[in-house]
């Protein structure tokens, strides 16, 4: 569910959740009387979700099955599931790191890629900050997943793709950016310099305040994850 289907127009790669569910679950974590441990329960629940949908976008592969009727159907299978070593999720650490786990349980076999990538919150602007990266051998040939589940204001997720895209070498179509809730800020932003990375997110914000933080949002998802606030 998005605030405003408008953004389909603007951003053709965007994919928004379309699940009754979303609204309630929205509303327990933009609480801000919501305990940590109530915010990871209903946030795993809303990751659940974005995981499978997320997943659902990788490449699939016509597969025939034998039915208990004993029918032959014909349908479709993931890559994930015919071969998961060609999918990596790679998350920003450290609030990517919730989204990962979600994406591992669905898919346990994937492989797993890290990028500590951080705002610098002693600067008005903002900025992305690159300090480490973790990534399995020839992820140039593989589908890439990238979580991190708030897109603001787009300098983390735009750090992290160059890093995969400019630095590893894959292919920006065969990345999917996976994100719990987004603006139009950050979605722009990834979209003007990196048009053919697909877009999964729950919800689209209308806005960013002065500080940087999505409106109304849901305060520092890794904070609240982690009970780090």
């Amino acid at each position: 569910m998005s605030s405003d289907q408008d953004h389909h127009s603007s951003h053709p790669n965007l994919t928004t959740l379309n699940s009754r569910a979303l609204a309630s679950l929205f509303t327990k974590i933009r609480d801000r009387d919501t305990t940590s441990k109530d915010f990871v329960h209903y946030s795993k629940r809303i990751m659940r979700l974005l995981a499978e949908e997320a997943i659902a976008l990788l490449p699939t592969l016509p597969y025939t099955v034998i039915t208990p009727t004993n029918v032959s159907f014909i349908g479709q299978i993931s890559v994930a599931d015919t071969d998961p070593d060609m999918v990596c999720v790679v998350s920003i650490i450290r609030a990517g790191d919730s989204l990962l786990e979600s994406i591992r349980e669905i898919i346990p076999g994937i492989r797993v890629g890290k990028l500590w990538i951080q705002r610098n919150e002693s600067s008005s602007a903002k900025e992305a900050v690159h300090s480490c990266t973790k990534l399995p051998k020839n992820i140039d040939n593989m589908n890439v997943i990238l979580c991190d589940p708030m897109l603001a204001t787009g300098g983390s997720s735009c750090m992290a793709l160059s890093i995969l895209v400019d630095e590893y070498g894959v292919d920006p179509s065969k990345i999917i950016f996976a994100n719990v809730i987004c603006c139009p800020e950050g979605l722009v932003a990834v979209t003007e310099r990196f048009p053919s990375v697909k877009i999964v997110s729950c919800w689209v914000d209308p806005e960013m305040n002065e500080e940087k933080f999505i409106m109304p949002g849901l305060g520092d998802y890794g904070d609240r994850f982690f009970n780090t606030a």
